[in-house]
């Protein structure tokens, strides 16, 4: 008899010990593998995420002495259909920071380049994600720059047309 009052003790000691242990530590919510994260803010700091695969593709076409890395992407039009604006993009690098020119960068592909920039937009604060040009920089140390032209695109004037040619005067007859 004995044997049931010592294991009746020792299971309540241990359901209340286990009690009093969910009351003092709180059980931890079930890990979401595919959470969705905050959607990005003007002003905040853009996802490193971004800027690494934009810099990861540029960088399969470096040499081992680059010191910076650069693009500028320029619009060049808009779709009248949707309004949809197109660019163009051309990548350099050099191998003296003082080098303002450089060499030509070929890259993994513009499109994933120009995806990163789109993704970086929406970090920009409203009056500033029309901007016609930008020019990315991209320092050997992990340092980098964004600059924004935001002057309002026009697009290039079209050629007049020709005048129609004179004709000769007829002779009289």
């Amino acid at each position: 008899m004995n044997r049931k009052h010592i294991a009746a003790l020792l299971l309540g000691a241990l359901l209340s010990s286990g009690l009093q242990a969910q009351d003092t530590k709180p059980a931890a919510p079930p890990p979401q593998p595919d959470a969705p994260k905050a959607a990005p803010a003007p002003g905040q700091e853009p996802d490193p995420k971004i800027i690494q695969d934009m810099m990861g593709c540029m960088a399969e076409g470096l040499p081992e002495n680059w010191q910076k890395a650069w693009f500028v992407i320029r619009q060049i039009g808009v779709d009248p259909k949707d309004e949809s604006r197109r660019y163009e993009a051309d990548f350099f690098f050099a191998t003296q920071e003082a080098d303002k020119k450089g060499k030509r960068l070929h890259t993994c592909g513009a499109v994933k380049v120009l995806e990163g920039v789109a993704a970086l937009n929406a970090y920009l604060p409203e009056g500033q994600k029309r901007w016609s040009a930008a020019t990315f920089t991209f320092h050997r140390d992990g340092r980098y720059q964004a600059n924004y032209d935001i002057t309002p695109f026009k697009p290039p004037a079209k050629p007049a047309a020709k005048a129609p040619a004179k004709k000769k005067p007829e002779p009289a007859k």
